[in-house]
Formats: structure tokens, C-alpha cells, sequence
């Protein structure tokens, strides 16, 4: 798998990817940048999974400098992008 498309890999039993194209435009970086950007400690990222059924959905959230960026990945792994700026 190219670099540029791995963002998060979860450890547990079930590992979740995001390609850096789904994340880089909703916080202002090209996936290249996104990527030097998390190693570099620049960006972070938190994921909330909720258990309530078979249908439960995982919240990702992802800060850089001003800019969140949060997808809510449903069960099925369709994803919703939101975006708050706050600068």
C-alpha cells in the first residue's frame, strides 16, 4: 500500500484505514503533506467507536493547527465527512 494512503491502522481485532485523500482536502493539506504532517506529531487523531448494536458506528477526529476534521464511519465502512474551522 502506497504511503500516501494509509493514515490510521487501528491494532485490535478489526483494522480500520483511511486513504489521506479522504482526510488531506477537509483539513487544507495535500496527502503528501498530511502524511509528513502526522509523523512529524503535527497532526492527531482520536477515534470513538460506540457499541450500542449490530449497527454502531466509529467517530474519527482529526486536528491540525485550527482545523478539525471528523468522519463518522458507519458500520457498512461508507464514511461522512464533516469540517469545523475554527481560525
Amino acid at each position: 500500500m502506497s504511503e500516501n494512503r494509509e493514515i490510521c491502522d487501528f491494532e485490535e481485532e478489526d483494522s480500520l484505514q483511511i486513504d489521506a485523500r479522504e482526510i488531506a482536502p477537509l483539513l487544507g493539506l495535500t496527502p503528501e503533506r498530511l502524511m509528513a504532517e502526522l509523523r512529524a506529531g503535527q497532526v492527531y487523531h482520536t477515534a470513538e467507536e460506540g457499541k450500542q448494536d449490530e449497527d454502531s458506528r466509529m467517530r474519527i477526529v482529526f486536528r491540525y493547527r485550527a482545523r478539525m476534521a471528523r468522519l463518522i464511519v458507519e458500520s457498512d465502512g461508507s464514511m461522512h465527512p464533516e469540517i469545523n474551522r475554527t481560525h
